[in-house]
């Protein structure tokens, strides 16, 4: 494929066509820089999901615990003496 596209280039002479090459060939190296700047956006936005998940796991984790001494106090304090 590539040396087909590459003997079509090569094969035009009329220097409008060679225009029309160089702007998709500019056209596609910007689409490519956009490509990789949304590929590092979806990793970053990956990276941050999964510590945000860590971090709510975490909250969860320390809530239980306090719940469970919360439940302690107000039995002892429910306790009859």
């Amino acid at each position: 494929m590539q040396k087909q596209t590459n003997e079509t280039i090569q094969s035009m002479q009329h220097l409008d066509s060679l225009k029309a090459v160089k702007v998709a060939i500019d056209m596609n190296e910007l689409q490519d820089i956009t490509i990789e700047k949304l590929i590092n956006l979806v990793g970053t936005m990956d990276k941050n999901m999964k510590l945000l998940a860590t971090k709510v796991l975490e909250l969860e984790q320390r809530l239980n615990v306090a719940n469970k001494g919360i439940e302690r106090v107000e039995a002892y304090a429910n306790r009859e003496v």
